[in-house]
């Protein structure tokens, strides 16, 4: 399934702006525990840019409900079940022969399929579902006004949505359901995956301005609540990137947090945290810290007075680097303060081994002894495109391209 990196982690000029979704009548199909919801304004060109050829959905000759509008959503009962619904026209009791030519098709290829006549506002649909139960859940929300407008601020997430070629709207509760199973496997734990993606906001919401991979907008709805990652750096300023030139050509894992103000950016962590009732436990961690090594985890930032914090890995290679606003050198030598970066800045920035440390042209270099001197020995052509100057993150690896600079939130997927 195509969506799979597209929907992740955590993730464009077409025909006429899809129908925001709250005056769709169309979402008034989907049940109301959907966890993702895929709305684009033409089902046959859609379902090719989302579905794998062998998708049951791509056997199907739509005819002229192949230019309709059409949703996809998933629900989740032991694993994804997809179910489709596609404009058929106005309400009426009478199918179309288009709509009859789908509906032959469908029980042909064993999809179920429902017509739902007048039982929208003034439109009609068919859905089709490889689960009978998902068909039956669907007519049971339709007969009794339910949908997933119901769900908890489903709505305000739909009103980001502004793609002209269609959006995909994520529960991000749910983000263990349909997260891709193999996604950044090997990079990332899956668990600490789902934890990220879950603790960012409520719904993520993509726009695509037509039918590509690239310049997705990634806008999140948190309802203005605290605990949400994307709260936190919706309140923060970006800061500047230097990264891009000291990145190894070879580099296929990146995740950079450039800093315009180290100081709020703690103070607004903490906030987070206060807010997710996890404060206690990250001094605890601390405080740990600094009974084992002698120097507060605090205390060793103000020191450092980081500019710029990354993770970098290339070939079978790993480094933390931070760029301090004060100038500093060192040859290789240990590290007095292992462990420091991830419990300061979150598991995103944790490493195998910071067990040696070394200043490279401006960069605080923290990794293995092998590590700090393969980076030294990589190759740099500055062959690394598309990195931001200023920005609140980047993060890239095979799979996806992300960045947020001051206003927006960018993807790309490969």
């Amino acid at each position: 399934m195509k969506t799979a990196p597209i929907i992740a982690a955590v993730l464009l000029v077409s025909c006429a702006r899809v129908q925001a979704p709250e005056e769709s009548a169309l979402l008034r199909t989907v049940p109301s525990r959907a966890v993702a919801v895929m709305h684009f304004n033409r089902c046959e060109p859609a379902l090719e840019f989302l579905l794998d050829s062998t998708s049951v959905f791509r056997q199907l000759d739509y005819g002229r409900l192949g230019d309709e509008e059409m949703i996809l959503s998933y629900d989740y009962s032991a694993g994804l079940i997809p179910l489709l619904a596609v404009d058929a026209g106005r309400a009426g009791a009478d199918t179309s022969a288009a709509v009859r030519k789908v509906l032959q098709q469908a029980e042909e290829l064993k999809l179920n399929p429902l017509y739902t006549a007048d039982l929208l506002p003034k439109r009609a649909a068919v859905l089709l579902s490889p689960s009978r139960a998902a068909i039956d859940e669907a007519l049971m929300h339709i007969e009794s006004g339910a949908s997933v407008l119901d769900a908890a601020d489903f709505a305000g997430a739909s009103a980001l949505a502004d793609g002209t070629a269609g959006n995909i709207i994520l529960k991000n509760k749910s983000a263990g359901r349909w997260l891709p199973a193999k996604m950044l496997k090997g990079q990332v734990e899956r668990r600490e995956m789902v934890k990220f993606v879950s603790g960012a906001s409520q719904w993520t919401v993509l726009s695509f301005r037509d039918l590509s991979r690239r310049g997705i907008t990634v806008q999140c709805f948190t309802g203005g609540k605290r605990k949400y990652l994307a709260e936190m750096f919706g309140g923060l300023p970006a800061g500047e990137s230097k990264l891009a030139l000291a990145v190894p050509d070879t580099a296929h894992y990146i995740v950079d947090l450039p800093l315009k103000d180290w100081k709020q950016y703690s103070e607004a962590w903490k906030d987070c945290l206060d807010a997710r009732a996890e404060l206690s436990k990250y001094k605890g961690r601390l405080a740990g810290l600094k009974k084992r090594f002698g120097k507060s985890p605090d205390a060793w930032l103000a020191e450092m007075a980081p500019r710029e914090i990354a993770l970098v890995r290339w070939e079978s290679h790993e480094v933390l680097l931070l760029r301090s606003g004060h100038k500093r050198k060192g040859d290789v030598a240990e590290n007095p303060y292992p462990g420091f970066i991830p419990a300061i800045f979150g598991e995103a920035f944790r490493i195998a081994d910071d067990s040696c440390t070394a200043v490279r042209d401006g960069w605080t270099l923290f990794g293995s002894a092998d590590d700090i001197a393969a980076w030294g020995d990589a190759v740099r052509t500055g062959a690394l495109k598309g990195m931001p100057r200023s920005a609140k993150f980047y993060m890239k690896n095979n799979a996806v391209c992300m960045a947020a600079d001051g206003k927006n939130i960018s993807m790309d997927v490969n």
